[in-house]
Protein backbone atom coordinates (compact mmCIF):
# COMPACT_ATOMS: atom_id res chain seq x y z
CA UNK A 1 0.00 0.00 0.00
CA UNK A 2 1.16 3.19 -0.44
CA UNK A 3 1.49 6.33 2.27
CA UNK A 4 -0.71 8.98 0.51
CA UNK A 5 0.76 11.59 3.31
CA UNK A 6 3.93 10.56 2.38
CA UNK A 7 4.91 9.28 5.90
CA UNK A 8 7.73 7.40 6.39
CA UNK A 9 7.26 3.44 6.83
CA UNK A 10 8.99 1.11 8.84
CA UNK A 11 11.52 -1.48 6.77
CA UNK A 12 11.07 0.48 3.64
CA UNK A 13 14.83 1.47 3.61
CA UNK A 14 16.26 -1.57 4.26
CA UNK A 15 13.85 -3.71 1.61
CA UNK A 16 14.40 -0.94 -1.42
CA UNK A 17 16.29 -3.91 -2.97
CA UNK A 18 14.03 -6.34 -2.48
CA UNK A 19 10.98 -3.95 -3.99
CA UNK A 20 13.04 -3.77 -6.99
CA UNK A 21 13.59 -7.22 -7.87
CA UNK A 22 9.54 -7.90 -7.19
CA UNK A 23 9.42 -8.56 -3.79
CA UNK A 24 8.07 -7.03 -0.33
CA UNK A 25 8.46 -9.02 3.34
CA UNK A 26 4.97 -8.76 5.03
CA UNK A 27 4.14 -10.26 8.64
CA UNK A 28 1.18 -11.19 9.88
CA UNK A 29 0.05 -13.12 12.98
CA UNK A 30 -2.22 -15.90 13.35
CA UNK A 31 -4.49 -15.70 15.81
CA UNK A 32 -6.53 -18.04 17.85
CA UNK A 33 -10.02 -18.10 16.81
CA UNK A 34 -11.75 -16.13 19.36
CA UNK A 35 -14.12 -13.31 17.71
CA UNK A 36 -18.04 -13.31 16.91
CA UNK A 37 -19.60 -13.91 13.63
CA UNK A 38 -18.51 -11.81 10.89
CA UNK A 39 -21.00 -9.40 9.39
CA UNK A 40 -22.17 -8.93 5.82
CA UNK A 41 -20.78 -5.49 3.98
CA UNK A 42 -23.19 -2.06 4.33
CA UNK A 43 -25.29 -1.16 1.54
CA UNK A 44 -24.23 2.67 0.25
CA UNK A 45 -26.82 4.35 2.75
CA UNK A 46 -25.87 2.57 5.30
CA UNK A 47 -22.26 3.24 4.84
CA UNK A 48 -23.15 7.00 4.54
CA UNK A 49 -24.50 6.87 8.20
CA UNK A 50 -22.04 5.40 9.87
CA UNK A 51 -19.63 7.72 8.61
CA UNK A 52 -21.71 10.57 9.82
CA UNK A 53 -21.99 9.05 13.04
CA UNK A 54 -18.37 8.31 13.43
CA UNK A 55 -16.61 11.43 12.45
CA UNK A 56 -16.48 10.19 8.48
CA UNK A 57 -15.60 6.65 9.56
CA UNK A 58 -17.83 4.01 8.56
CA UNK A 59 -17.31 1.17 11.29
CA UNK A 60 -18.90 -1.35 13.51
CA UNK A 61 -22.45 -0.71 13.33
CA UNK A 62 -21.24 3.41 13.11
CA UNK A 63 -21.06 3.15 16.70
CA UNK A 64 -18.96 6.72 17.87
CA UNK A 65 -15.18 5.21 19.42
CA UNK A 66 -15.37 4.55 23.26
CA UNK A 67 -12.73 6.50 25.43
CA UNK A 68 -9.52 4.96 26.41
CA UNK A 69 -11.30 4.68 30.22
CA UNK A 70 -13.82 2.04 28.54
CA UNK A 71 -11.25 -0.29 27.19
CA UNK A 72 -12.03 -3.84 29.05
CA UNK A 73 -7.87 -4.74 29.48
CA UNK A 74 -8.53 -7.77 30.99
CA UNK A 75 -10.12 -9.07 27.34
CA UNK A 76 -7.67 -7.60 25.42
CA UNK A 77 -5.98 -10.22 23.14
CA UNK A 78 -5.69 -12.10 20.56
CA UNK A 79 -8.14 -10.70 18.12
CA UNK A 80 -7.60 -7.14 18.81
CA UNK A 81 -6.08 -4.69 16.73
CA UNK A 82 -4.09 -1.27 16.86
CA UNK A 83 -4.69 0.94 13.73
CA UNK A 84 -3.88 4.34 12.55
CA UNK A 85 -5.86 6.11 10.65
CA UNK A 86 -5.90 9.58 8.93
CA UNK A 87 -8.48 11.75 7.72
CA UNK A 88 -6.73 13.89 4.93
CA UNK A 89 -6.89 13.96 1.58
CA UNK A 90 -3.81 13.35 -0.77
CA UNK A 91 -1.99 16.68 -0.16
CA UNK A 92 -3.26 17.78 2.42
CA UNK A 93 -3.07 17.25 6.35
CA UNK A 94 -5.23 16.21 8.95
CA UNK A 95 -5.92 14.38 12.50
CA UNK A 96 -4.29 11.30 12.64
CA UNK A 97 -5.96 8.79 15.18
CA UNK A 98 -4.64 5.80 16.72
CA UNK A 99 -7.46 3.28 17.72
CA UNK A 100 -7.78 0.24 20.01
CA UNK A 101 -10.23 -2.22 18.06
CA UNK A 102 -11.82 -4.76 19.82
CA UNK A 103 -12.67 -8.75 17.66
CA UNK A 104 -16.73 -7.42 17.77
CA UNK A 105 -15.08 -4.06 16.06
CA UNK A 106 -15.79 -1.67 19.06
CA UNK A 107 -13.21 1.10 18.65
CA UNK A 108 -11.35 2.97 21.38
CA UNK A 109 -9.39 6.03 20.84
CA UNK A 110 -5.82 6.18 22.14
CA UNK A 111 -4.38 8.71 20.89
CA UNK A 112 -4.83 11.74 17.98
CA UNK A 113 -2.12 13.50 16.35
CA UNK A 114 -3.13 16.97 14.82
CA UNK A 115 -1.78 16.58 11.09
CA UNK A 116 1.19 19.19 11.42
CA UNK A 117 4.30 17.90 10.81
CA UNK A 118 5.59 14.33 11.77
CA UNK A 119 3.14 11.53 12.76
CA UNK A 120 4.60 8.85 14.08
CA UNK A 121 4.36 5.25 12.44
CA UNK A 122 2.82 2.45 14.22
CA UNK A 123 5.69 -0.31 14.22
CA UNK A 124 4.49 -3.22 17.54
CA UNK A 125 2.73 -4.05 20.39
CA UNK A 126 4.19 -5.15 23.38
CA UNK A 127 3.33 -8.72 24.36
CA UNK A 128 2.21 -7.69 27.74
CA UNK A 129 -0.49 -5.85 26.04
CA UNK A 130 0.60 -2.46 27.75
CA UNK A 131 2.61 -0.56 24.96
CA UNK A 132 2.93 0.84 21.21
CA UNK A 133 5.56 1.42 19.72
CA UNK A 134 5.55 3.99 17.21
CA UNK A 135 8.85 5.43 15.12
CA UNK A 136 9.03 8.90 14.09
CA UNK A 137 12.39 9.53 12.05
CA UNK A 138 16.15 7.39 11.63
CA UNK A 139 16.73 5.75 15.23
CA UNK A 140 13.87 7.58 16.62
CA UNK A 141 10.93 6.16 18.75
CA UNK A 142 7.95 6.93 20.95
CA UNK A 143 6.20 4.37 23.17
CA UNK A 144 2.66 5.30 24.12
CA UNK A 145 1.60 3.36 27.50
CA UNK A 146 -2.06 2.30 26.05
CA UNK A 147 -4.04 2.31 29.62
CA UNK A 148 -2.66 6.02 30.54
CA UNK A 149 -1.66 7.74 27.09
CA UNK A 150 1.40 8.56 28.67
CA UNK A 151 4.19 8.97 25.69
CA UNK A 152 7.69 8.52 25.99
CA UNK A 153 10.53 9.10 23.75
CA UNK A 154 13.87 7.84 22.64
CA UNK A 155 16.45 6.85 20.26
CA UNK A 156 18.29 3.81 19.88
CA UNK A 157 22.17 3.85 19.89
CA UNK A 158 24.38 3.73 17.05
CA UNK A 159 21.56 4.64 14.66
CA UNK A 160 19.65 1.80 14.53
CA UNK A 161 16.18 1.49 13.08
CA UNK A 162 13.29 -0.08 15.70
CA UNK A 163 12.05 -3.15 14.50
CA UNK A 164 10.10 -4.14 17.50
CA UNK A 165 9.31 -5.76 21.05
CA UNK A 166 11.45 -8.44 22.32
CA UNK A 167 9.09 -11.85 23.31
CA UNK A 168 6.94 -13.12 24.37
CA UNK A 169 6.27 -9.61 26.87
CA UNK A 170 8.04 -6.92 25.08
CA UNK A 171 10.51 -6.02 27.85
CA UNK A 172 13.07 -5.02 25.59
CA UNK A 173 13.94 -3.28 21.86
CA UNK A 174 15.47 -4.85 18.75
CA UNK A 175 16.92 -2.93 15.81
CA UNK A 176 18.50 -3.19 12.86
CA UNK A 177 21.35 -1.01 11.80
CA UNK A 178 21.91 -1.17 7.74
CA UNK A 179 25.26 -2.28 6.16
CA UNK A 180 26.91 1.16 4.59
CA UNK A 181 28.94 1.92 1.55
CA UNK A 182 31.92 1.62 4.59
CA UNK A 183 31.94 -1.85 4.44
CA UNK A 184 30.38 -2.59 7.67
CA UNK A 185 28.07 -5.17 7.89
CA UNK A 186 24.33 -4.83 9.30
CA UNK A 187 23.77 -5.17 12.53
CA UNK A 188 21.00 -6.69 14.98
CA UNK A 189 20.67 -6.02 17.92
CA UNK A 190 18.75 -5.62 21.53
CA UNK A 191 18.12 -2.61 23.43
CA UNK A 192 16.61 -1.14 26.83
CA UNK A 193 13.15 0.74 26.94
CA UNK A 194 15.46 3.81 27.17
CA UNK A 195 17.60 2.78 23.77
CA UNK A 196 20.56 1.58 25.06
CA UNK A 197 22.75 -0.86 23.31
CA UNK A 198 22.17 -4.20 25.70
CA UNK A 199 23.13 -6.78 23.00
CA UNK A 200 24.44 -6.84 19.60
CA UNK A 201 22.92 -10.48 18.47
CA UNK A 202 24.58 -10.63 15.14
CA UNK A 203 25.97 -9.18 11.92
CA UNK A 204 26.38 -9.90 8.22
CA UNK A 205 25.91 -8.51 5.06
CA UNK A 206 22.72 -10.10 4.32
CA UNK A 207 21.35 -10.54 7.72
CA UNK A 208 19.04 -7.14 7.75
CA UNK A 209 15.36 -8.67 8.37
CA UNK A 210 14.64 -10.54 11.91
CA UNK A 211 12.00 -11.78 14.04
CA UNK A 212 11.96 -13.08 17.12
CA UNK A 213 10.39 -16.47 17.68
CA UNK A 214 7.05 -17.01 20.12
CA UNK A 215 9.57 -17.75 23.68
CA UNK A 216 12.12 -14.51 22.96
CA UNK A 217 14.67 -16.95 23.18
CA UNK A 218 15.73 -17.35 19.43
CA UNK A 219 15.25 -14.98 16.50
CA UNK A 220 14.94 -15.88 12.24
CA UNK A 221 17.27 -13.25 10.37
CA UNK A 222 17.60 -13.30 6.82
CA UNK A 223 20.84 -14.30 5.16
CA UNK A 224 22.03 -14.57 1.46
CA UNK A 225 21.66 -18.88 1.62
CA UNK A 226 18.63 -19.14 4.50
CA UNK A 227 18.30 -18.51 7.87
CA UNK A 228 20.48 -18.11 10.87
CA UNK A 229 18.78 -19.05 14.12
CA UNK A 230 19.93 -16.57 16.35
CA UNK A 231 20.22 -16.47 20.26
CA UNK A 232 18.87 -13.93 22.39
CA UNK A 233 21.87 -13.82 24.15
CA UNK A 234 23.99 -13.21 20.93
CA UNK A 235 25.34 -15.20 18.00
CA UNK A 236 24.17 -17.68 15.55
CA UNK A 237 22.89 -21.25 17.12
CA UNK A 238 22.88 -22.75 12.78
CA UNK A 239 22.12 -21.66 9.81
CA UNK A 240 19.06 -23.25 8.09
CA UNK A 241 20.07 -22.92 4.04
CA UNK A 242 17.35 -23.20 1.82
CA UNK A 243 17.70 -25.33 -1.66
CA UNK A 244 18.82 -23.26 -4.58
CA UNK A 245 18.53 -19.57 -3.06
CA UNK A 246 20.10 -17.50 -4.63
CA UNK A 247 22.99 -15.03 -3.02
CA UNK A 248 21.89 -11.89 -4.30
CA UNK A 249 19.17 -11.44 -2.46
CA UNK A 250 18.56 -14.61 -0.03
CA UNK A 251 15.89 -15.31 2.26
CA UNK A 252 14.03 -13.25 4.63
CA UNK A 253 11.69 -14.66 7.47
CA UNK A 254 8.42 -13.48 7.27
CA UNK A 255 7.09 -14.81 10.57
CA UNK A 256 7.00 -18.11 12.52
CA UNK A 257 4.52 -20.88 10.61
CA UNK A 258 4.72 -22.24 14.72
CA UNK A 259 6.24 -22.62 17.80
CA UNK A 260 9.30 -24.41 16.04
CA UNK A 261 9.45 -23.78 12.16
CA UNK A 262 10.09 -20.06 10.60
CA UNK A 263 7.46 -18.55 7.27
CA UNK A 264 10.52 -17.24 4.64
CA UNK A 265 10.68 -16.02 1.52
CA UNK A 266 13.39 -16.63 -0.92
CA UNK A 267 14.87 -15.68 -4.50
CA UNK A 268 16.24 -18.63 -6.33
CA UNK A 269 19.42 -18.20 -8.38
CA UNK A 270 18.06 -16.81 -11.75
CA UNK A 271 14.60 -15.97 -10.51
CA UNK A 272 12.59 -12.88 -10.23
CA UNK A 273 9.29 -14.00 -8.30
CA UNK A 274 9.19 -14.90 -4.64
CA UNK A 275 8.80 -18.06 -3.07
CA UNK A 276 7.93 -19.19 0.37
CA UNK A 277 9.44 -22.35 2.36
CA UNK A 278 8.29 -23.50 5.82
CA UNK A 279 12.33 -23.76 7.31
CA UNK A 280 12.67 -26.03 10.73
CA UNK A 281 14.16 -24.41 13.43
CA UNK A 282 15.86 -27.64 14.75
CA UNK A 283 17.98 -27.64 11.20
CA UNK A 284 15.75 -30.44 9.51
CA UNK A 285 15.42 -30.16 5.30
CA UNK A 286 13.12 -26.89 4.26
CA UNK A 287 9.89 -27.32 2.50
CA UNK A 288 8.49 -25.44 -0.05
CA UNK A 289 5.09 -24.11 0.64
CA UNK A 290 4.50 -22.56 -2.80
CA UNK A 291 5.71 -23.48 -6.23
CA UNK A 292 8.36 -21.19 -8.20
CA UNK A 293 5.97 -18.79 -9.85
CA UNK A 294 7.03 -16.82 -13.00
CA UNK A 295 6.45 -13.40 -14.86
CA UNK A 296 3.72 -14.07 -16.40
CA UNK A 297 -0.10 -15.09 -14.81
CA UNK A 298 -1.72 -13.22 -11.67
CA UNK A 299 0.20 -14.06 -8.79
CA UNK A 300 3.92 -12.68 -9.90
CA UNK A 301 5.46 -14.15 -6.18
CA UNK A 302 4.62 -15.28 -3.14
CA UNK A 303 4.97 -12.66 0.04
CA UNK A 304 3.20 -14.36 2.93
CA UNK A 305 0.64 -17.10 3.75
CA UNK A 306 -1.96 -18.69 5.77
CA UNK A 307 -3.84 -22.04 6.76
CA UNK A 308 -7.30 -21.50 7.20
CA UNK A 309 -9.91 -24.37 7.71
CA UNK A 310 -10.66 -23.82 4.35
CA UNK A 311 -7.54 -23.93 2.88
CA UNK A 312 -3.80 -22.14 2.00
CA UNK A 313 -4.18 -18.51 1.11
CA UNK A 314 -1.43 -16.65 -0.11
CA UNK A 315 -0.29 -12.99 -0.74
CA UNK A 316 0.87 -12.88 -3.79
CA UNK A 317 2.29 -9.56 -5.81
CA UNK A 318 -0.11 -8.78 -8.87
CA UNK A 319 2.56 -5.97 -10.24
CA UNK A 320 2.75 -1.91 -10.50
CA UNK A 321 3.76 -2.54 -6.38
CA UNK A 322 -0.38 -4.28 -6.01
CA UNK A 323 -0.87 -6.64 -4.11
CA UNK A 324 -3.61 -9.69 -4.34
CA UNK A 325 -4.81 -12.62 -1.90
CA UNK A 326 -5.00 -15.59 -3.60
CA UNK A 327 -5.96 -19.50 -2.53
CA UNK A 328 -3.87 -22.39 -3.44
CA UNK A 329 -4.73 -25.41 -4.43
CA UNK A 330 -2.90 -28.91 -3.79
CA UNK A 331 -1.51 -29.00 -7.16
CA UNK A 332 -0.08 -24.98 -6.23
CA UNK A 333 -2.30 -23.24 -8.71
CA UNK A 334 -4.01 -20.40 -7.45
CA UNK A 335 -6.94 -18.76 -7.75
CA UNK A 336 -7.74 -15.16 -7.09
CA UNK A 337 -9.83 -14.07 -4.61
CA UNK A 338 -12.27 -10.75 -4.86
CA UNK A 339 -12.75 -9.20 -1.39
CA UNK A 340 -16.04 -7.29 -1.92
CA UNK A 341 -16.35 -4.12 -1.92
CA UNK A 342 -12.64 -3.48 -2.43
CA UNK A 343 -10.38 -2.57 -5.15
CA UNK A 344 -7.40 -4.83 -6.18
CA UNK A 345 -4.80 -3.75 -4.10
CA UNK A 346 -5.58 -6.40 -0.86
CA UNK A 347 -3.06 -7.27 1.64
CA UNK A 348 -3.31 -9.37 4.98
CA UNK A 349 -2.60 -8.76 8.04
CA UNK A 350 -3.24 -11.69 9.97
CA UNK A 351 -5.22 -14.43 10.57
CA UNK A 352 -8.06 -15.15 12.74
CA UNK A 353 -9.91 -18.74 12.88
CA UNK A 354 -12.02 -19.04 9.60
CA UNK A 355 -10.85 -15.33 8.64
CA UNK A 356 -8.29 -12.84 7.18
CA UNK A 357 -7.72 -9.09 8.86
CA UNK A 358 -7.24 -7.24 5.36
CA UNK A 359 -5.81 -4.11 4.38
CA UNK A 360 -7.69 -2.76 1.38
CA UNK A 361 -7.58 -0.22 -0.88
CA UNK A 362 -11.65 0.96 -0.80
CA UNK A 363 -11.57 4.40 -3.25
CA UNK A 364 -8.85 6.19 -5.36
CA UNK A 365 -5.75 7.83 -4.09
CA UNK A 366 -5.07 4.65 -2.35
CA UNK A 367 -7.95 5.27 0.54
CA UNK A 368 -7.59 2.50 2.46
CA UNK A 369 -9.62 0.38 5.28
CA UNK A 370 -9.89 -2.50 7.10
CA UNK A 371 -12.26 -5.56 7.60
CA UNK A 372 -11.95 -9.23 8.95
CA UNK A 373 -13.13 -11.02 6.11
CA UNK A 374 -13.80 -14.76 5.46
CA UNK A 375 -12.70 -16.26 1.78
CA UNK A 376 -14.72 -19.01 2.03
CA UNK A 377 -18.23 -17.41 2.95
CA UNK A 378 -17.69 -14.14 1.52
CA UNK A 379 -18.82 -12.60 5.16
CA UNK A 380 -17.46 -9.19 5.81
CA UNK A 381 -16.72 -7.56 8.81
CA UNK A 382 -15.73 -3.76 8.19
CA UNK A 383 -13.90 -2.33 11.45
CA UNK A 384 -12.61 1.02 9.95
CA UNK A 385 -14.38 1.89 6.70
CA UNK A 386 -12.41 4.95 4.53
CA UNK A 387 -15.05 7.95 2.88
CA UNK A 388 -13.29 7.73 -0.86
CA UNK A 389 -10.59 10.65 -1.02
CA UNK A 390 -9.89 9.91 2.49
CA UNK A 391 -6.21 7.97 3.05
CA UNK A 392 -7.99 5.94 6.17
CA UNK A 393 -5.88 3.45 7.33
CA UNK A 394 -2.34 3.99 7.35
CA UNK A 395 -0.48 1.50 10.27
CA UNK A 396 -1.86 -1.73 11.72
CA UNK A 397 -0.29 -4.93 14.20
CA UNK A 398 -2.48 -7.38 15.74
CA UNK A 399 -2.04 -8.66 19.06
CA UNK A 400 1.16 -10.53 19.30
CA UNK A 401 0.71 -14.04 19.59
CA UNK A 402 2.68 -17.32 18.87
CA UNK A 403 3.17 -16.16 14.72
CA UNK A 404 4.44 -12.35 15.36
CA UNK A 405 3.25 -9.43 13.59
CA UNK A 406 5.31 -6.76 11.83
CA UNK A 407 3.53 -3.59 10.33
CA UNK A 408 3.46 -3.39 6.17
Amino acid sequence: MIDVSGRRRPRFGRLAGVLAAGVLAVGAVGLSASAGAAATSTASASHAADAAASGGIAASGGIAAQPRSAVPWSKVGPGWVLAEYGTASAGKSAPVTLYLISPGGVRYTMRTWSGKGMIPYLIAWSGDKTRALLGTTGSGYEQLTLATGRLTTGKLAGKAQPMGYTTPDGLDLYGITEANAGGAAAMVARYSQAGRLLKVLTRGVGENTAVYGPNGATLAVSSSKGIELVSNGGGVIRSLPVPGTGTAIGCQPIRWWNATTVLAQCIAKGADASRLWLVPANGKKPTALTPQRGNTGEDLGDIGAWRLPSGLYTQGLTGCGSMGIFKQAANGSVTLVNVPNTQANNEVVSALGARLLVHAQTGCLNSSSLLWFNPSTHAEQWLLRAPDKAEGVVGVVAFNSTENALPF
